[in-house]
C-alpha cells in the first residue's frame, strides 16, 4: 500500500468513527468499533484497488495497523480504555507487592 492509499483509507475510517461516536458509540466499544471499521476500510480498498496476494500482505497489514492508529487517536483510545486502566483494587495482602511503596 502506498502512503497515499492509508491517508485515503484514514480519512474515510475517521468519518465513519466519528460517525459512530454520534450515534452513540459507548466508549468501551470504541477500540472494537475502531479496528473492525479499519479493518473493512483496508480490505475494501485492497478488493477495489488490486488483488490481494501473498506477497502483498505484509503491506495490507502495516496499512491496517496505521489506519487502526490514526483512527485510534481520534476515537480517544486513553479515555476510552481508561477505566480498564485506572481501576484500582487492593494489594495483595501477602507476596510481593504486599508492602507500601515508601519513598525514602
Amino acid at each position: 500500500m502506498t502512503s497515499q492509499a492509508i491517508v485515503t483509507i484514514s480519512a474515510a475510517v475517521l468519518a465513519c468513527t466519528q460517525l459512530l461516536k454520534w450515534a452513540g458509540v459507548r466508549d468501551n466499544y470504541g477500540p472494537i468499533a475502531v479496528l473492525a471499521i479499519s479493518l473493512f476500510g483496508v480490505v475494501f480498498w485492497g478488493w477495489s484497488n488490486a488483488a490481494i496476494t501473498r506477497s502483498s500482505a505484509f503491506d495490507y497489514f502495516a496499512g491496517w495497523v496505521a489506519v487502526s492508529t490514526s483512527a485510534a487517536g481520534v476515537y480517544g483510545f486513553s479515555r476510552a480504555s481508561g477505566t480498564a486502566l485506572t481501576k484500582l483494587t487492593a494489594p495483595p495482602s501477602t507476596g510481593a507487592g504486599s508492602e507500601p511503596t515508601i519513598k525514602g
